[in-house]
C-alpha cells in the first residue's frame, strides 16, 4: 500500500512519518522494520529510506544490524531515568521560586483549567495525542509562571526517549487519573504555599521509572533495557 497519494516524499518527510510512528508505538520497541516493505509502503527508493533511517539511528531510534536488518531500539530505561532527572530538577526549581510569589491566583487559574481539560479527554474517548498535550501543558505553565517557559524545549531531542516510556504507561487507563490526581496535589500545594508538599508531589509524579518499575521489569521486560 503506498501513502504518498502520487506526491514524491523526501528523506525528512519519510523521517518525521517513521519518528512518530516510533514515538507513538505504531512500531513497538525490538520490532523489526523491512526496509522493501517501507519502500513499497511509501513509494520511494532505498536511498531516500536510508537517509531517513540514518536519522533515526543518530537519536537511536533503530539499530542497524548487518546481515539481520534494522529493529525499533528498545526504551533504555537509564537514559529516561536521566532525563527526568534533569527534568525534575528544573521543575523543582521552578515550583521552589513560585512558592515565593505573592500571589499565584492568576496561575491556580490556569493550572485549574488545565486539569478540566485533562478530565473531559479521559471522560469521553481517550486520546493519548491530546491528553499529552494538556500534560505537557500543564507543566509549560509553571515554567512559563517563572518566566522559563522554553527551558524543557532544550531537551527535546533526547526527551523521544521519554516519550515512548510515557505512551507505553499511559496504555494502562488508570495512568490518566493518576497524573490527574498528582496535579491536583501540585496545585493544592502552591495553593497552599507548602512548599515540602509541592516537591513531593512533583517528585512522585515525575519519578515513574521507579513508580511503575513492574512495568519494564515484571509486565513486558521485552521491550526495555533495565536501568
Amino acid at each position: 500500500m503506498n501513502i504518498n497519494n502520487g506526491k514524491f516524499l523526501t528523506a525528512e518527510e519519510v523521517y518525521q512519518d517513521l519518528f512518530k510512528k516510533i514515538e507513538t508505538l505504531v512500531y513497538m520497541p525490538g520490532e523489526r522494520i523491512s526496509e522493501h516493505d517501507l519502500c513499497e509502503v511509501y513509494g520511494i527508493s532505498r536511498h531516500i529510506l536510508r537517509n531517513a533511517i540514518t536519522q533515526l539511528k543518530t537519536l537511536e531510534l533503530v539499530t542497524v544490524y548487518p546481515q539481520r536488518g534494522t529493529y525499533v531500539s528498545l526504551i533504555d530505561m537509564k537514559r529516561v531515568e536521566d532525563i527526568l532527572f534533569i527534568r525534575e530538577s528544573v521543575e523543582q526549581e521552578a515550583l521552589h521560586r513560585i512558592m515565593h510569589f505573592s500571589d499565584t491566583t492568576e496561575l491556580i487559574r490556569k493550572l485549574e483549567e488545565n486539569i478540566s481539560v485533562q478530565k473531559k479527554i479521559i471522560n469521553h474517548e481517550i486520546s493519548i495525542d491530546r491528553f499529552n498535550e494538556a500534560d505537557t501543558a500543564f507543566h509549560r505553565n509553571l515554567m512559563d509562571a517563572v518566566g522559563r517557559g522554553n527551558v524543557l524545549s532544550l531537551l527535546k531531542d533526547e526527551y523521544v526517549h521519554v516519550k515512548r516510556w510515557k505512551n507505553f504507561e499511559l496504555r494502562d487507563q488508570e495512568r490518566f487519573e493518576q497524573i490527574i490526581r498528582d496535579h491536583q496535589l501540585i496545585i493544592d500545594a502552591v495553593r497552599e504555599k507548602h512548599p515540602v508538599a509541592g516537591r513531593k508531589a512533583l517528585h512522585q509524579h515525575l519519578d515513574t521509572v521507579t513508580n511503575l518499575k513492574n512495568v519494564y521489569i515484571d509486565i513486558s521486560p521485552e521491550y526495555f533495557i533495565l536501568p
